[in-house]
């Protein structure tokens, strides 16, 4: 790691709350459908440029649209549904997508007196999933010879923020309404780093959320970065898939 620089180390990825065993069962689901799967299959398609539509969790024409067209960029069979093939490649392609080095902005005019600077929730301590996630995280970081990430409170403060602006807004997206970029909201909250990254999921519990994770590339790449040491974790309830997770790491 560079001394004397930041480095943005920004996975953009997504947790799909998919309900299929871990064996070769195969699945499909095209237009029509509806729920968080095809909730999230929006988002990443949106976020790789294929879906301008809004996300709104239906299967309809536009969904189909985007499908067929990742399809077709990625040499798949373009039948417009989402098969296992289809999701794997969707799911590769999203998180291995990379988000180029920030510019440092200009600073922000001064904010009028009467504009309320938005503050983190008081609480510092982690509650029982948000421990349940870490214990999870750093059993693999210990599995692969990695120091355990230490959670840092500024950190779980944000993640916390960002879950429960995801729910309030009705969004899925690394860049929210409210703080704009991870870094925008770190930087806001006044958290200094040198590597920084975000992960968020949208499952029903602790367990699927993290197994999900582990199995994209992507997620598991991010968590078991040895470029972070430090963790924020915010699980609120709500979202379309029952929960929403972030997790948050910086490397100071």
């Amino acid at each position: 790691m560079l001394q004397g620089k930041k480095k943005h180390v920004w996975i953009i990825l997504i947790c799909i709350a998919l309900y299929c065993s871990s064996t070769t069962t195969v699945f499909a689901y095209g237009k029509g459908a509806k729920g968080p799967d095809v909730y999230a299959v929006q988002g990443m398609l949106k976020s790789l440029g294929y879906y301008g539509g809004p996300i709104t969790g239906y299967y309809g024409n536009q969904t189909q649209a985007g499908v067929k067209a990742f399809q077709s960029k990625y040499g798949l069979p373009v039948t417009g549904n989402v098969d296992d093939q289809t999701l794997q490649s969707i799911l590769w392609a999203y998180g291995n997508m990379k988000i180029a080095k920030k510019p440092t902005p200009p600073p922000p005019p001064p904010a009028p007196k009467s504009t309320p600077v938005p503050q983190p929730p008081p609480s510092t301590d982690l509650t029982v999933e948000e421990q349940q996630m870490l214990d999870q995280v750093n059993k693999e970081r210990a599995a692969v010879g990695l120091s355990p990430l230490v959670v840092d409170a500024a950190l779980t403060k944000t993640a916390r923020l960002k879950s429960q602006d995801m729910d309030d807004n009705k969004y899925f997206s690394h860049d929210s309404p409210t703080y704009g970029s991870p870094f925008d909201m770190m930087e806001k909250f006044g958290i200094t780093y040198n590597a920084a990254g975000e992960n968020i999921a949208c499952n029903q519990t602790v367990q699927a959320a993290h197994e999900a994770l582990m199995n994209s590339p992507g997620h598991k790449a991010n968590i078991l970065s040895k470029d972070y040491n430090h963790i924020g974790i915010g699980i609120v309830d709500g979202g379309p898939c029952g929960k929403m997770f972030t997790q948050q790491f910086i490397g100071k």
